[in-house]
């Protein structure tokens, strides 16, 4: 089974999010802002990560920074509700590889991981 990650402050997102990757087979980890989710990241070796991009105690693009410095190369899809197109380059420049925009639903998180990990 793959393990991922979600990022997210808002617990609503982290229960939708986390829900739909355990009916489907995957192991969730949860944490609440870019530094949590960073010592996890680290310590855990998720093979996807969901993050959203404004958070308390570092951000999603801080987060992003954060796993090139530390060679990480994990897949990381940003939740946002920030819709321009320079968002969007911003987090494919620091190694984002999909951005789904803020409210998700259940389609749009099974399909972006079923693309990236594929089935558990």
């Amino acid at each position: 089974m793959g393990k991922v990650l979600v990022i997210d402050d808002s617990s609503f997102q982290r229960k939708i999010i986390s829900g739909v990757l355990t009916q489907n087979g995957y192991n969730v980890v949860l944490t609440e802002n870019g530094k949590e989710g960073l010592e996890r990241a680290l310590q855990e070796k998720p093979d996807l990560i969901f993050t959203d991009l404004l958070m308390p105690e570092y951000d999603g693009f801080w987060l992003l920074e954060q796993l090139q410095s530390h060679d990480l190369s994990i897949p990381v899809i940003v939740l946002t509700s920030d819709i321009q197109k320079t968002t969007e380059q911003r987090c494919r420049g620091l190694g984002a590889v999909t951005i789904l925009n803020k409210p998700v639903n259940k389609e749009q998180v099974i399909s972006a991981v079923r693309t990236i990990l594929g089935n558990p």
